[in-house]
């Protein structure tokens, strides 16, 4: 038997900005990026607002040489032929903004 589990603002505020599924009460799900939560809802696939972007001082020649480095690294993992890892049918993401009560959500999962 499942235990109860209850959500809100500061349980999915780490999942902010992810792809999520998130299953009702009557097994009804919604996929979207997970944008705000309140005390009462969710809003899947919302407005985005910036988030400030920490800039750091590195040298032009030093960011150059790492992401030839990362390039490199990339194409010798993409060779290993791992293909694509799930656990089942993959889901389609949903554009549309959907604002859903908290009360009846069972479950949130990033996908």
């Amino acid at each position: 038997m499942m235990d109860s589990v209850s959500f809100d603002e500061n349980s999915l505020r780490p999942l902010y900005g992810r792809a999520v599924c998130v299953i009702m009460d009557d097994e009804t799900r919604y996929t979207g990026i997970l944008t705000s939560c309140g005390p009462s809802s969710l809003v899947l696939n919302g407005e985005r607002t910036r988030r400030p972007v920490k800039r750091s001082r590195k040298s032009k020649i030093k960011a150059e040489v790492s992401t030839t480095q990362q390039e490199e690294q990339t194409a010798s993992a993409s060779s290993a032929y791992w293909g694509t890892l799930s656990l089942g049918p993959s889901m389609e993401v949903s554009t549309v903004k959907a604002v859903l009560p908290l009360a009846p959500v069972k479950a949130v999962f990033v996908i």
